[in-house]
């Protein structure tokens, strides 16, 4: 479980870095994060989030994240997902 201090503006430093990275708008990433192209906006304009969905959010964008790109250094990064085996 990912348990560090992080904020919505930490969040919206790595979504720069993954908009950087794929060459996709806010409302993709929005979209594909949390099923609303608006809500990074909003967090851009100040809004809030709660913690289930950032914890969820850097889950999603650590799992996703592009081979090659550079997560940002003052921003922890929690473990990628491994894939389930099936037997």
């Amino acid at each position: 479980m990912f348990a560090a201090m992080v904020t919505a503006d930490h969040l919206l430093r790595v979504v720069d870095a993954y908009r950087e990275a794929h060459r996709v708008s806010d409302p993709r990433v929005s979209t594909m994060m949390f099923n609303d192209g608006k809500r990074i906006g909003l967090l851009r304009k100040g809004g809030d989030i709660g913690s289930r969905s950032l914890v969820i959010a850097f889950q999603w964008l650590s799992d996703h994240w592009p081979a090659g790109a550079v997560w940002p250094d003052d921003v922890p990064r929690p473990a990628p997902t491994e894939p389930d085996v099936a037997a």
